[in-house]
């Protein structure tokens, strides 16, 4: 029983040693990829965001690479190349990119390094991706406080630009849908901030996603 128990474990610890190859080999393979200019610059970034969960540090091997630019941009129309998650998204073209967090307005985390996926972490980025593609990717950034925090993403009020006219303010609807937590906390206007509070009471009262249980 002794020597089935141990040849199990050896099994176990062969099969682990196995799968962590094949992890880092994907993984080379993808900055290889990545490296010889074989990808577009969006599975470029798509590729940093899903790989650097998986083998952290990763992304820096080709982040020199990447399309993405830090700093401040404009107000106005924008069109969106990538929903990186509920709160986060790309806007620009395949030649500049900027990375927008949406102020105020914090969804679970999906893509954090060293950090498991957070419950309704999906079904919020799920609804960010539907709604921007109602809108056929187009948005309006307005700043309103901080523009930039200190990973270079500029922190802005998202407006999106619906084909009937109308706007639709995401980081309000997101937290009024309970797949955000309001984030008051930071320099923003006192009229954002409470509607931002008037929208997680809303959505706690009727007992929306995260506020289910």
């Amino acid at each position: 029983m002794a020597k089935k128990s141990r040849k199990s474990r050896k099994t176990f610890f062969s099969l682990k040693k196995i799968l962590r190859s094949r992890r880092n080999i994907f993984s080379l393979a993808a900055a290889a990829l990545i490296a010889l200019g074989l990808v577009s610059p969006d599975l470029r970034d798509r590729a940093a965001d899903v790989l650097e969960p998986l083998v952290p540090g990763i992304s820096s091997l080709f982040k020199p690479l990447s399309s993405r630019v830090q700093g401040p941009i404009e107000e106005g129309i924008w069109t969106v190349i990538h929903v990186v998650d509920g709160d986060t998204l790309d806007v620009g073209d395949a030649d500049n990119r900027y990375r927008i967090r949406l102020i105020g307005a914090d969804t679970p985390e999906t893509k954090k390094p060293n950090t498991p996926v957070e419950p309704f972490g999906p079904e919020a980025s799920a609804f960010t991706e539907r709604k921007i593609a109602e809108a056929k990717h187009k948005v309006r950034l307005a700043f309103d406080g901080d523009q930039v925090d200190r990973y270079g993403r500029n922190l802005a009020m998202v407006y999106l630009q619906m084909p009937n006219g109308q706007e639709v303010w995401l980081n309000e609807l997101l937290i009024r849908e309970g797949l955000a937590r309001a984030q008051t906390q930071y320099r923003f206007s006192r009229g954002a901030k409470n509607a931002f509070r008037q929208a997680e009471a809303d959505a706690k009262s009727a007992r929306r996603n995260l506020w289910s249980e």
